[in-house]
Parts: structure tokens; C-alpha cells; sequence
């Protein structure tokens, strides 16, 4: 019995540090600013979902090209 406790003890202590570790390493990467989830949005003329800053903006709208803009705001 006295072995059964000593391993669950064992086990608890070594996810405990790990887990310590892993938020550690997750801090020090916010810390770093590296870059966070993007927001994504909807090409107005074909569709596509892609990060906010690889898009064109026009009009409130966001396209995927500047030839999807144009055709867009042609077709209006």
C-alpha cells in the first residue's frame, strides 16, 4: 500500500512541474510578443476567409486582391 501511495505522490509532483513549465514557457512567449490569432475576414467578391492584415480594405468591405476590389465595386 505504502508503495501504490508513494508512486501517486510521485506522479502528482511530476504534472505539477510539467504543468509549471508548460505556463513558464507560455508566459515568456507573450512576453516575446510573438504574434497572437489574427481576426479573419470574408472576401466581399469570391468568398475566401483570410487574416485581416493580408486583406484589402475598401468601403467597410475586405477583399482578397485589389482585382477582386475592383471588380466588385464595378459590378455596383
Amino acid at each position: 500500500m505504502t508503495k501504490i501511495l508513494l508512486i501517486a505522490i510521485a506522479f502528482a509532483v511530476a504534472f505539477w512541474l510539467l504543468r509549471g513549465m508548460r505556463r513558464r514557457a507560455q508566459d515568456d512567449a507573450h512576453a516575446h510578443g510573438e504574434p497572437g490569432a489574427e481576426d479573419m475576414v470574408r472576401c466581399a467578391r469570391c468568398g475566401i476567409h483570410l487574416p485581416r492584415g493580408e486583406s484589402v480594405a475598401s468601403e467597410q468591405q475586405y477583399f482578397c486582391s485589389t482585382d477582386h476590389e475592383r471588380e466588385f465595386l464595378k459590378s455596383r
